[in-house]
């Protein structure tokens, strides 16, 4: 769906997005490459194409979490507040995939917690 998007951004491996504490202005949707998400230095995922990041700082309006840097060179999709409130509302199948992603999110954040 916004794949040929004139906004997309080309990336370089190793290219940070954002860091953990930044403010949170863009979700990032990927259309070619990968994306390591990182807490403390630690992996947490990989986010590969069609993938979304950084959503959570357009939801509740707080800092980053984490650390979004580009694996491999990528290509990204930034998307804004209004874009985001637009495809939440406008595009079922867009709202339904950011749940999908923060569940599956919290349930391997769970897991984590209690193998520690």
């Amino acid at each position: 769906m916004l794949r040929d998007d004139p906004a997309a951004k080309s990336l370089v491996a190793g290219d940070t997005i954002f860091s953990e504490g930044d403010p949170g202005e863009f979700a990032f949707l990927v259309i070619d490459g990968e994306i390591e998400l990182s807490l403390a230095g630690e992996a947490l995922e990989t986010v590969s194409v069609g993938g979304i990041f950084g959503e959570m700082a357009l939801i509740d309006h707080s800092p980053r979490s984490a650390t979004a840097r580009a694996t491999t060179d990528a290509k990204v999709v930034p998307i804004d507040q209004k874009r985001f409130l637009y495809l939440l509302q406008n595009t079922p199948f867009f709202a339904v995939e950011v749940m999908h992603v923060m569940a599956n999110r919290l349930r391997r954040m769970d897991a984590r917690a209690k193998s520690v």
